[in-house]
């Protein structure tokens, strides 16, 4: 009795549409015709009359694939949203052409979205913005995805690369050195060693529900950098293996960014972060850091950020070389007349430690730039890191020791190649350290090949 009283009340409403609509409808009626009402009725906000033709329609064909999706988008303007997802589903599987694919993972990604489960949501839009017909649709999906991406209480982040290097163990760049006026040479994996370095690394974030003028977000992360070396460095240095270079750290922590008040234009933050990491197998060290900050925009062109961090490294191979490291930043970002950005960060950091080899003081500078608008489809930023190194009592030299650490690097990312909203991109990247104790001139090449998000 339930369902002839449904169809019945379908087959009413349907005909209430074609009196509405003048007399010699019902005559000339048409499942297109159907259809085309159906979609104005839902664009006007009549969700119910959009879903008893939707119904309808499919009483006559289970298989009319607009008339699921008009089913789904209906459904979801009532509430309905266990029924809305199966009708996308169903939509998804009849699907045939990339348009049609396109809309079915829209609707599939906006009834997962309303039944709070955004992370679901987020796959189908990248889904939708790779099946997308033309720019305005991957436009429309793009949005789409930030808005949930933005609402949504879990995010992950996963990046891999890898790298050719020059120098996968931080090795010297000379092979024989001069020590309190004596020469020496180094043993072959003292010195710098080729190979390929692998790294992935996941980030984790759950968001928690934001206030007016607070965001608080909890993060989790792992990384694991590995290494293999050329059939050079093996010669070079047989007893040495590549995983004796292996990195891999795990952190936690929790992140909040506030406002004074919702009209206010600095935006403050701090975070506490706990970590875990180790080298070459082995336990390297446990770690704590505080941070915190105030961005703020200073006219249209210009903004500022000032910036502190203090972390306390306790080593678990040498007691003794455990180190408190506390950071100070001001930094500067313009926007250039053709919305490139280029930002100055001017930075102290002092190391302190029982080790004498450990404690030092690090005067840098750091510019970026990220260029707004792709070359050839290509998306580019580059960067240059200059650092001081100044550590006043040195084992190996009566004057202390003094390093300059110069690194520049390049990123491109290729958009053109994107799938689901992944790109392929290769990072460029020159490091070079000139010291005043041969030991630790250091000097690397490196070219990532990776995949990251385009948004």
């Amino acid at each position: 009795m339930t369902g002839g009283r449904q169809k019945a009340r379908h087959l009413c409403l349907v005909l209430a549409l074609c009196m509405a609509a003048g007399p010699g409808t019902a005559a000339t009626l048409t499942p297109d015709s159907l259809r085309a009402d159906g979609f104005k009725a839902i664009a006007a906000g009549q969700a119910e009359a959009a879903h008893g033709i939707a119904l309808a329609l499919l009483q006559r064909d289970p298989n009319d694939f607009l008339a699921l999706i008009l089913r789904s988008r209906s459904a979801r303007a009532l509430g309905q949203f266990g029924e809305a997802r199966n009708a996308a589903r169903a939509a998804w599987s009849l699907a045939k052409t990339p348009a049609e694919r396109y809309s079915a993972a829209m609707v599939r990604a906006q009834a997962l979205a309303s039944s709070e489960d955004r992370t679901a949501a987020q796959f189908w839009l990248r889904r939708a913005v790779q099946l997308a017909p033309d720019p305005q649709a991957k436009a429309v999906a793009i949005r789409d995805f930030t808005y949930v991406r933005d609402r949504s209480h879990w995010s992950f982040q996963i990046e891999a690369s890898v790298v050719p290097s020059s120098n996968v163990n931080n090795g010297s760049a000379n092979s024989t050195i001069e020590l309190l006026g004596l020469p020496f040479v180094l043993s072959g994996d003292a010195q710098a060693l080729s190979g390929l370095v692998g790294t992935l690394g996941v980030t984790g974030i759950y968001r928690l529900t934001p206030t007016q003028t607070t965001v608080t977000q909890l993060r989790f992360s792992g990384l694991a950098r590995h290494n293999w070396l050329s059939t050079s460095a093996r010669a070079q240095a047989p007893g040495a293996k590549g995983s004796d270079y292996d990195y891999s750290a795990v952190e936690t922590g929790v992140v909040q960014q506030w406002r004074s008040g919702v009209t206010s234009l600095a935006i403050y933050n701090w975070g506490v972060t706990a970590g875990h990491n180790w080298y070459g197998g082995a336990d390297l060290s446990n770690y704590l850091r505080l941070q915190g900050g105030v961005d703020r925009p200073l006219n249209a062109i210009y903004s500022g950020n000032l910036g502190f961090t203090l972390e306390r490294q306790a080593r678990q191979d040498v007691r003794d070389r455990s180190a408190t490291v506390a950071t100070g930043t001001v930094g500067v970002t313009r926007r250039l007349a053709n919305s490139d950005q280029v930002s100055l960060t001017l930075g102290d950091r002092f190391t302190r430690s029982n080790a004498v080899d450990v404690q030092h003081t690090t005067n840098f500078a750091q510019i970026n730039w990220t260029k707004a608008k792709p070359v050839l489809g290509v998306k580019l930023g580059a960067s240059l890191y200059v650092a001081h190194e100044s550590y006043a009592v040195f084992p190996l030299s009566v004057d202390g020791r003094r390093d300059l650490n110069m690194t520049a690097d390049l990123s491109m990312l290729f958009s053109r190649a994107s799938y689901m909203g992944f790109s392929p991109s290769v990072d460029v990247q020159f490091q070079r350290v000139h010291s005043n104790v041969s030991l630790y001139e250091t000097r690397d090449i490196g070219i990532a090949v990776g995949v990251k998000s385009d948004f």
